[in-house]
């Protein structure tokens, strides 16, 4: 599990506020340390071309976060895409159960329909959000597989009904399971290495550029260390779909039970 999952526990604006200080900082105190130690005269004779490679160090640092954060916004689209269709597909399940025309059928199988709809929204979506894997949902939808697969339709209609619940019912597993393997698609450790390790070379080639005012270039170098520690919190947050402020909700679950207890209420 990756340290990015702990700081992504942290209320949004604590994490954000905490790492564009700390880069903020270690920026503007290294700034600081350099211009006291280093001797001017050879900044200055060196100024030209240090410029120079800290344009192009610049540029090459801000393509590599610009495509990690195109990669992880991606995935979360992709991810966000997946579980909407698996809500479809379970919404769909839900009504072709509902309206099945054997009363007796339908309702046994919407309570077994039901318990895995519990335990994906009690259990499943929960254990995701600390990247851990359910128990109780892989077995509740094998029993809703069963339960179907020994249906016996009475005539042409419900054999189609019982189609169609097959044919959402696989859908929906199929969504599933690519949510599922969706929770370990974080950004890998070795991706951070060339991530930290750009932020410093990008600060230290700053260090080196000749400004005559010590407040003006340490300000500067703040202020590109707090952009660097912006970009680093977009990344984090992106990274984790399940947890943090931009959790995705299994919303179609819950509007199943909602459909449900507003059925037995008319009947009341």
């Amino acid at each position: 599990m990756a340290i990015t999952y702990y700081l992504v526990q942290m209320p949004p604006f604590i994490l954000f506020v905490s790492l564009t200080i700390l880069f903020g900082s270690i920026s503007g105190f290294l700034t600081y340390l350099a211009r006291k130690h280093l001797k001017v005269k050879v900044l200055r004779s060196h100024n030209e071309v240090t410029g120079f490679v800290f344009l192009a160090v610049t540029n090459l640092y801000a393509l590599l976060l610009s495509f990690v954060v195109f990669v992880v916004w991606g995935q979360l689209n992709s991810t966000r895409d997946n579980v909407s269709k698996e809500g479809s597909s379970a919404m769909g399940l839900y009504r072709d159960i509902k309206y099945y025309p054997d009363s007796l059928v339908s309702k046994n199988l919407k309570m077994v329909y039901l318990n895995f709809v519990y335990n994906v929204i009690d259990e499943e979506f929960p254990n995701m959000a600390i990247m851990k894997p359910s128990r109780k949902t892989p077995e509740s939808l094998s029993k809703v597989y069963f339960e179907i697969e020994n249906m016996k339709p009475q005539n042409a209609f419900e054999a189609q009904l019982v189609a169609e619940m097959f044919s959402h019912l696989n859908e929906l597993d199929t969504y599933r399971g690519l949510r599922i393997n969706s929770m370990d698609t974080e950004v890998p450790a070795p991706i951070w290495i060339p991530i930290i390790l750009g932020a410093f070379i990008t600060l230290y080639i700053a260090i080196l550029l000749d400004i005559e005012s010590v407040r003006i270039h340490v300000g500067m170098n703040i202020l590109l260390g707090v952009f660097i520690g912006m970009f680093m919190y977009i990344i984090i947050v992106l990274d984790h779909p399940y947890t943090g402020v931009i959790a995705l909700k299994p919303k179609a679950y819950k509007e199943i039970f909602t459909l449900e207890s507003w059925s037995i209420d008319l009947k009341k």
